[in-house]
């Protein structure tokens, strides 16, 4: 039983991409919940397997594109345009920063991880 477990992580782990690993994904490949998945990806940040980013979503449901990544919450602009929505002529392009959708994600840090 634990043999398929390992096979059926390693598996899992395997189709995460390690530049955008969000904690959704975390949360499934650990079969657990999103409390906890938090837990473990701040605590490979602390260990530093991880650095933490800030992704912006544009608000308008006919685009959800992520339109840009900041390492901080405060490198986040005051207002911020999604260029496709802008250049498809949508209304509402341009979002104030306290109206955006801001979506936590990790990136694996190559190199960090060994066997021990």
């Amino acid at each position: 039983m634990l043999q398929k477990f390992i096979t059926n992580f390693y598996k899992s782990i395997e189709v995460l991409d390690p530049d955008r690993i969000y904690v959704e994904n975390m949360r499934s490949v650990l079969n657990t919940n999103t409390r906890i998945a938090k837990i473990v990806c701040n605590l490979a940040v602390r260990k530093g397997y991880f650095k933490k980013f800030y992704a912006i979503q544009c608000r308008n449901e006919s685009c959800g594109r992520v339109i840009e990544s900041f390492e901080s919450l405060e490198g986040i602009p005051s207002e911020i345009s999604c260029y496709i929505c802008k250049d498809d002529g949508a209304e509402l392009s341009t979002f104030k920063k306290e109206d955006l959708i801001i979506v936590p994600y990790y990136k694996y840090i190559e190199g960090t991880y060994q066997v021990a």
